[in-house]
């Protein structure tokens, strides 16, 4: 494997913090990992309640990577230290997530990764910036947790929510295009948690560049019981497209509901529910044709991503996914800056993953190089569109590294 690690600054020191306060608190730093046989590393991720099932696949990217590094001789400048998972339940709760943080804190982490919700993940990052906790977020996309925010101990691997809106807005411009139908129209809908509405924010900046009209944009309660009404309002609009931002329970109630009342509509997804294994799982056929923004595909073209995937097939019996491989890298990052750091002293290995530059096959991701810029995200992440065809996700979207052509327009519910 090719790997470039490039040293560069990142920035002022972090938020000064009194370390006979934190040590009163409970919260002083791990003692350096060449004493000591494990690196303890915090997850934090909703692995009960609503969108458990999507927290429990995020957390087998983690668990596969944490046991290739070990099998490969653990942290090497730290005497072979294994890392060991040390699991915080957010419960999907941003209050349960910043108890979560604490809690990781008194047990000596020496990261956390996490938190899978934009409303879980912004919160808990404060807390962990408080706690000078470094703080990988893989997978929450919301610009605002490391937008405007100064924080140091932050680090982003996932896109931006504005980036999911853009791409969600050029696929459609692209493959409407290419179909001989330009698209002119679409309906936002979209949760009312800070995914959803910071999401949406940018789907509007994206549509009025790119010239498509936003007949509605509407939001609902996350884990809504009913949507029958909502659905019906846009089958009158009858927009282009449908772009939604759903957990998984949502964008099954949705679908479903759309079938229901025969709405002819394409569905444009932003990841979360609609690239869950149990979207496809609790509709069958009937989440074919579906499209999403991901982060990452078994399909794309990149060294090392078939057999990272079967590896992940092979320990879980389940496909590996944008979320899982986001997660798997993110442990890499980490893993990568321990190496560097030689300690697990938390403020060396803040600095060193201030300096990441993991580029070429060593990077799984649909681009060049992880890196972090000054607010902490990595700005090189781009993302991908998949279809649902055939029970499967598919990389349709962009051409450079699509499987296939998308299936576009899709077919009406009565002629599938």
């Amino acid at each position: 494997m090719t790997r470039t690690i490039a040293r560069r600054a990142f920035g002022s020191a972090a938020l000064a913090v009194s370390a006979l306060a934190l040590a009163a608190a409970g919260f002083g730093q791990p003692t350096p990992a060449a004493a000591q046989d494990e690196v303890p590393v915090g997850i934090l991720l909703p692995l009960s309640g609503s969108v458990a099932p999507i927290g429990i696949n995020n957390r087998r990217g983690h668990e596969l990577a944490i046991e290739e590094i070990n099998a490969e001789g653990g942290i090497k400048s730290l005497g072979g230290a294994k890392l060991t998972m040390i699991d915080g339940d957010t419960q999907g709760n941003p209050n349960v997530g910043i108890s979560e943080v604490e809690k990781l804190g008194r047990r000596d982490v020496v990261a956390i990764m996490g938190a899978y919700q934009s409303g879980v993940t912004f919160p808990t990052t404060q807390m962990a910036e408080r706690l000078g906790i470094p703080y990988i977020d893989p997978v929450a996309i919301a610009d605002s947790i490391t937008e405007g925010r100064g924080f140091k101990y932050t680090f982003k691997v996932s896109p931006l929510a504005s980036w999911y809106a853009r791409d969600q807005v050029r696929f459609l411009v692209d493959a409407s295009k290419a179909a001989g139908e330009p698209a002119e129209s679409v309906v936002l809908l979209h949760e009312d948690t800070l995914f959803g509405t910071s999401t949406a924010e940018g789907q509007i900046k994206a549509a009025e560049e790119y010239g498509i009209e936003v007949l509605d944009d509407i939001s609902y309660p996350k884990d809504t019981p009913e949507i029958t009404s909502t659905i019906a309002r846009i089958k009158e609009l009858n927009p282009d497209a449908v772009l939604l931002v759903s957990y998984i329970n949502d964008a099954v109630l949705i679908t479903k509901t759309m079938k229901e009342l025969d709405v002819n509509i394409p569905i444009i997804g932003t990841s979360a529910g609609h690239i869950d294994p149990a979207y496809i799982e609790n509709l069958g056929a009937d989440a074919n044709y579906t499209f999403t923004v991901g982060e990452w595909n078994t399909d794309i073209d990149k060294p090392g991503v078939a057999e990272i995937a079967k590896r992940f097939r092979d320990k879980f019996g389940v496909a590996m996914n944008g979320h899982a491989a986001e997660t798997y890298m993110s442990t890499m990052v980490l893993r990568d800056a321990l190496e560097r750091a030689g300690t697990t002293d938390r403020d060396a290995v803040r600095d060193a993953l201030a300096e990441t530059e993991i580029c070429g096959e060593a990077n799984i991701l649909p681009y060049e190089c992880i890196r972090f810029g000054e607010s902490g995200q990595s700005p090189e992440a781009q993302l991908v569109v998949l279809q649902i065809i055939d029970g499967e996700h598919v990389t349709v979207w962009p051409p450079a590294v699509a499987a296939q052509d998308p299936v576009w327009p899709v077919p009406d519910w009565s002629a599938r």
